[in-house]
């Protein structure tokens, strides 16, 4: 009771300080002087205006011309320049503005410069040759990227600057493996990189823009490999050979551990994440350990860590050496070059680059004998990514890596006089435990970090994320990766196996863990889809309060939790129509239930599109569709009925009609409040209250149907073309075809 009364008091204390700090800040002169006593944390901001100019662009739903916003932002730099040397205020206040017009005109500018053909429409089995740039192998085949591809029937000016086909076979050619360089040629079934398969889904077509991706598909037949032609310029053949020995790794260090421990150990060294099992992937992803498996800051400071201390440590061994030589920052220029090394040798992804240059400056702050970790480091790294690479911000990697980041730093900054004060005070048993705690914290800090955002993009939640992580941490850190870097060190002598074999068995005890821990009891909470304007809010509100030190960084937690709320309080659609009109996905009489018009009523869906609507609607229960041929004529909540004509719907007072002719549409357009179609009314069905056919998918994308109850107002349509805009990989209705044809390959996840 006592312990319990002196935590109330501490608690009562801390919220009325904060509460009174907070009640200062509410006037215009409090909000000030707040500002102007953190003035050396506004440098912190630079990288979130540049990044709320960029996601400008991408929320902007008009045409953008690129060279007028570029001049513009330039002509203003020296008039920003002159504010900075006459009135350094005004010019303080104008910066954020210029660093969001610039962000804009570069992402912009950026969009334009990677202009390239995209396929208009779905082709039939075509023949097609070109270089292979990336063989990827998955777990029910290989995936291969095509660069400067000749497709048959199609004019080199409509010819695509990179192609993507999935590839059913084991990545062999007559008995050749398949390798980055070749010069290939194959038959494939291709379409145009497909739109996203609900409003606010995930747009894959914008991603495939701005890797120069024109086409995906599925290869037919036997993959067959052409006489080698050099490739053309140094840095183009630096890429291949790097690739190539990419491949070449993964092939050794598959050869002694296969399965999926051997997949992982690939995953981990190459990153090439494609063998592994789904159901190990599923396992991770639900225990919240889906982070090991893609490399990026854990990794990176592991390596680098291991071998700055490794290094450090031999060198000290000789004293000569150590009293002549700086060997601290020997040790780290050594560790910055294995530290590259192993970034380009696993892949390069967009959160290893980020890892990768967080862990540069760092050593580099050692060279210069500063502080290693800091917001400011943390700060020019996201500087240097949106430079490079503004369209990174909008990948889920990039956030999640960001943020978990920003909110290890802003704990550990807050905490250090506390935690410097325990560490000088303690004893081996009172260290251990500060160990262990440290471990919880930063797990708890860092996952809390990259939830928000994962919640964002993936609508899951992984409940014992804390417990897995605390597990697995020793696990990890202390066997995994220094086995890791024991196999590569020994590769050279081709001695990797006394190395790879106890990383497998490793690897095993991990894998053991993810299956178990995702096997607990609610492990995984699925989270209905957040509305578009909760990733800046999430982004904004942990900007604030990470980057801010005083009281009113706290505010930032209101966007943040305004943002999570909604999902519960937005309304869910009635009504999915897909991007060809041939799904249906309607909600039953329970609002946490719906029907499905294709895939049954298994949990997830196996088809991509339906799998990305449950996902999406927060993970529903699914009943059945009707089965008219297995004499199935209503679904078991009455909602539904069908019949060899076609189905109808009654739901909060409206009627849904989804015929299957035009003889059954004639009659239903009569009497029907929707009537929905996978073929063209052309202004047939006058009588109804809203249309939707195949043109109106063909025309508009993926539609949503949310339905008041019949005397409390109209239905509200929202489609994929409200939600994308216009953008360059927005495909204008001038450009598409004369007559609507499916524009996906069938259900092919793989292809994404």
């Amino acid at each position: 009771m006592i312990a319990a009364g002196t935590i109330i008091r501490h608690l009562g204390g801390l919220a009325g300080r904060l509460g009174h700090e907070l009640w200062a800040f509410s006037t215009p002169q409090g909000l000030l002087a707040a500002l102007l006593a953190e003035r050396e944390r506004w440098v912190l901001w630079l990288p979130v205006c540049l990044g709320a100019g960029i996601a400008l662009y991408f929320a902007w739903p008009w045409p953008v011309a690129p060279k007028p916003l570029t001049w513009m932002a330039g002509l203003c730099l020296p008039g920003l320049a002159w504010l900075f040397r006459r009135h350094p205020g005004w010019a303080a206040a104008a910066l954020p503005t210029w660093l969001m017009l610039f962000g804009f005109a570069l992402v912009a500018s950026r969009a334009d410069t990677l202009a390239a053909p995209v396929l208009e429409r779905r082709m039939p089995a075509a023949m097609l040759e070109g270089r292979l740039v990336l063989v990827e192998p998955r777990d029910n085949g290989h995936r291969l990227t095509i660069a400067d591809p000749r497709i048959e029937r199609l004019a080199p000016e409509q010819t695509p600057r990179r192609v993507r086909v999935t590839l059913r076979q084991n990545g062999e050619a007559g008995g050749e493996t398949l390798l980055a360089g070749q010069m290939v040629r194959l038959r494939a079934v291709l379409a145009p990189p497909p739109e996203p398969s609900m409003p606010g889904a995930y747009d894959f077509a914008r991603a495939a823009w701005f890797q120069q991706l024109g086409a995906v598909g599925n290869a037919l037949g036997v993959v067959e490999v052409l006489a080698e032609a050099p490739p053309e310029g140094v840095w183009q053949r630096a890429a291949l050979w790097l690739e190539a020995t990419r491949q070449s790794l993964t092939a050794r260090i598959l050869a002694p551990i296969g399965g999926a421990e051997g997949a992982i150990a690939a995953a981990l060294m190459t990153g090439v994440r494609g063998p592994i099992p789904e159901d190990v992937d599923d396992a991770f992803r639900d225990s919240g350990l889906a982070h090991i498996l893609s490399i990026s800051g854990l990794h990176l400071v592991l390596v680098g860590g291991i071998l700055f201390a490794s290094l450090r440590g031999l060198m000290a061994l000789w004293p000569w050496l150590a009293l002549h030589w700086p060997v601290k920052k020997i040790a780290a220029i050594a560790a910055l070059i294995g530290t590259a090394a192993y970034m380009l040798l696993s892949g390069s992804a967009l959160p290893t680059q980020r890892a990768f240059v967080m862990v540069a400056f760092g050593f580099c702050a050692i060279l210069l004998d500063r502080r290693a970790i800091s917001p400011r480091s943390l700060a020019l790294a996201a500087l240097f990514m949106l430079l490079w690479a503004p369209e990174s911000l909008l990948d889920a990697g990039f956030q999640m890596s960001f943020a978990a980041v920003a909110c290890l730093i802003a704990a550990y900054e807050a905490l250090e006089a506390r935690l410097t004060r325990l560490r000088s005070q303690a004893g081996p048993v009172k260290i251990a435990l500060l160990w262990i705690g440290g471990a919880m914290l930063t797990s708890l800090v860092a996952g809390f970090g990259s939830g928000l955002f994962a919640a964002y993009h993936f609508n899951r939640f992984a409940d014992y994320a804390l417990v897995a992580n605390l597990l697995a941490s020793p696990l990890v850190s202390f066997i995994v990766m220094p086995l890791t870097m024991a196999a590569f060190a020994l590769m050279p002598l081709g001695l990797e196996a006394l190395a790879l074999i106890p990383l497998g068995w490793s690897i095993d005890l991990l894998i053991d863990l993810a299956v178990w821990v995702a096997g607990w009891p609610g492990a995984v909470a699925m989270i209905p889809a957040m509305p578009g304007w909760a990733l800046p809010a999430i982004g904004f509100g942990l900007a604030w309060l990470c980057l801010w030190r005083r009281g009113w960084r706290w505010l930032g937690l209101a966007p943040i939790m305004l943002a999570l709320a909604m999902p519960f309080i937005q309304p869910r659609p009635d009504l999915l129509i897909s991007s060809d009109a041939g799904r249906v996905a309607l909600r039953g009489l329970e609002p946490d239930r719906y029907h499905f018009s294709s895939g049954g009523a298994r949990v997830p869906p196996t088809a991509f599109e339906a799998e990305s609507w449950w996902r999406r609607l927060g993970g529903p229960e699914l009943s059945p569709w009707p089965n008219v041929r297995r004499g199935q004529h209503g679904s078991a909540d009455g909602v539904l009925r069908c019949d060899e004509g076609g189905c109808t719907a009654r739901l909060k007072g409206w009627l849904i009609a989804i015929p299957r002719s035009e003889a059954t549409a004639e009659a239903d357009c009569r009497h029907a409040d929707i009537v929905l179609t996978n073929f063209p009314l052309r202004g047939r069905c006058a009588a109804a209250r809203i249309v939707v056919d195949r043109f109106d998918v063909w025309r508009r994308g993926a539609h949503a149907v949310y339905l008041p109850e019949r005397n409390a107002g109209w239905p509200r349509v929202v489609t994929v073309a409200d939600e994308r805009g216009r953008k360059p990989w927005v495909k204008s209705i001038s450009t598409r075809e004369s007559s609507p044809r499916r524009s996906r390959p069938d259900n092919n996840s793989a292809d994404q």
